[in-house]
């Protein structure tokens, strides 16, 4: 009840912002808005299309706005620079909750008018990339006929009268660098070569040394309830570094700093410590130069597959099993998730599992052993 009121607050509130937004009726000739909102996982699964979209035979003249999360903003300049003609860069935190931000914000995003505006993202949202497209003038609005998993039915209900097209799309789980293709193959009726992540990298000099060999150990994520306990995170490093002879290099976002104390009263030897002390462009050649990855699932394993890394575990309660996790196969075999108990004894039977997990997961991470964590690694390390 009381979420509920707040939503109807919020819908009340953005409303009256909305009311006082007068968007541009001058539209750029062969111009593209492309939207993309979400985090730095679901970017690395879609940045391969913002090439695809630019080098097609239809648009490939045309120029090419990106509006993007700006937690991805120094990665997509880095990688993407030569496929976006501008960007807008939306801080989702400030948008959501900074009235003035929000307005200022829909201000700049509606001062131009577009060609066509192109929402790809298959959970759509309704404040934020569907509320944008209704307000911004275009010729054509084109999205993803979507899912519910992050807009309510009467939303969805709403906001699919702000698109002059709704791209269709399977009604099964799938995983989400294959969605984005679907949406893509189906937007420009053509089948796409594109058929897993890929990151290319610049030569580059880290202001930093590496070890010539070593481990990343990533013990960050985005929820604590997708955190592995650190002190096994601590294990598996001495483990590693003992049997194997790899150097340890911890990483993580400056969020997990306090992490790093445990893990430094847990840990015997030396290693080195990056939590919070590299960019995201710098993390790339971090993972691009390491041997083996033990990670949380979330961005930095994406990262990794991109960079055709040759060992990624990742430890996993099973959220959004099938669309963010594991890999399939043929697309990345060098990917070896490790699941909590309950999904190891059902392996073998994917749609079990999906039904199950491919929304959420409420299994506690810490039950993952030690031990399973080190037979997977012995399994696919050979010893």
């Amino acid at each position: 009840m009381i979420a509920t009121l707040k939503t109807l607050i919020k819908f009340i509130i953005y409303y009256i912002i909305n009311f006082f937004i007068s968007a541009s009726k001058e539209i750029k000739p062969r111009s593209i808005l492309l939207i993309r909102l979400d985090a730095i996982g679901d970017y690395v699964l879609f940045r391969n299309y913002i090439e695809v979209l630019k080098k097609s035979e239809k648009y490939k003249d045309y120029n090419i706005t990106l509006l993007g999360n700006n937690v991805w903003k120094c990665l997509s300049e880095e990688l993407d620079g030569e496929f976006i003609d501008e960007s807008i860069w939306l801080d989702r935190n400030k948008f959501n909750k900074n009235f003035m931000y929000r307005y200022k914000k829909l201000k700049e995003i509606t001062s131009s008018g577009y060609e066509l505006v192109l929402s790809p993202a298959y959970s759509r949202e309704f404040f934020y990339g569907d509320n944008i497209v209704k307000l911004i003038y275009a010729k054509e609005k084109i999205g993803s006929i979507g899912d519910t998993s992050n807009i309510k039915v009467w939303q969805k209900n709403i906001s699919d009268g702000y698109y002059t097209k709704l791209i269709p799309a399977k009604n099964e789980l799938m995983f989400e660098f294959s969605r984005n293709k679907e949406f893509f193959e189906n937007f420009l009726h053509t089948k796409l070569e594109t058929n897993k992540p890929h990151i290319d990298l610049k030569p580059k000099e880290l202001p930093f040394e590496l070890p010539q060999k070593y481990t990343i150990l990533f013990i960050g994520a985005s929820a604590s309830f997708r955190k592995w306990n650190i002190e096994r995170f601590a294990q598996v490093g001495m483990w590693l570094k003992e049997k194997y002879g790899y150097e340890i290099v911890l990483c993580g976002a400056p969020s997990d700093s306090e992490d790093t104390f445990k893990f430094r009263d847990s840990f015997k030897g030396e290693y080195i410590d990056l939590v919070g002390k590299t960019s995201l462009v710098d993390l790339l050649y971090v993972v691009y130069n390491g041997g083996l990855m033990l990670s949380n699932e979330t961005s930095a394993p994406h990262f990794a597959v991109g960079l055709e890394m040759t060992n990624i575990f990742v430890i996993s309660n099973g959220n959004h099993y099938g669309r963010f996790t594991p890999y399939p196969e043929k697309m990345a075999p060098n990917y070896h998730a490790i699941y909590h108990p309950d999904i190891e004894k059902d392996l073998n039977d994917y749609q079990k599992l999906s039904n199950s997990y491919g929304h959420s997961s409420s299994l506690d991470i810490h039950e993952i052993s030690f031990e399973t964590v080190q037979n997977k690694m012995r399994e696919v390390l050979h010893g």
